[in-house]
This record gives structure tokens, C-alpha cells and sequence, in this order.
């Protein structure tokens, strides 16, 4: 049995982002991302998805709040 080292991604999406840093928190990552794209300021990361040699985080966007 051997390790595999896994490769991180992110979700946004139809868009997805490349890993800037593999020793970052994922919650860096976001706040990173998040000067080019301002929505995901409030976005929620989602559970990682593990798919052959990558590991995928979905950014989703916090839902609409609404008065009343």
C-alpha cells in the first residue's frame, strides 16, 4: 500500500479554482479568493468530495435574505 498525496481544487460553480497553497486552510483559501470574487465572501464551503487523485471544495453562496 502506498500514499497518495491528493491534489485540492475548488468549486464555485461551473468555475473551478486551483489550490494556491496546499498548506493554507481551506479557510484562507476562500478568504483569498474572495478579493476576485466578492460573493463568496458569505459563501459556505462545502464538504470535500474525493474523486481518484483529487480533493474538490464547493464554495455555495449563502442563501437570500429576505425582509418580512
Amino acid at each position: 500500500m502506498s500514499a497518495t498525496q491528493l491534489t485540492r481544487v475548488f468549486k464555485l460553480g461551473s468555475v473551478t479554482l486551483p489550490d494556491p497553497d496546499p498548506s493554507m486552510p481551506v479557510e484562507r483559501v476562500k478568504d483569498l479568493y474572495s478579493v476576485n470574487y466578492p460573493h463568496l465572501a458569505s459563501a459556505v464551503i462545502e464538504n470535500p468530495v474525493v474523486s481518484g487523485a483529487l480533493i474538490t471544495y464547493g464554495f455555495t453562496p449563502a442563501p437570500v435574505k429576505t425582509k418580512g
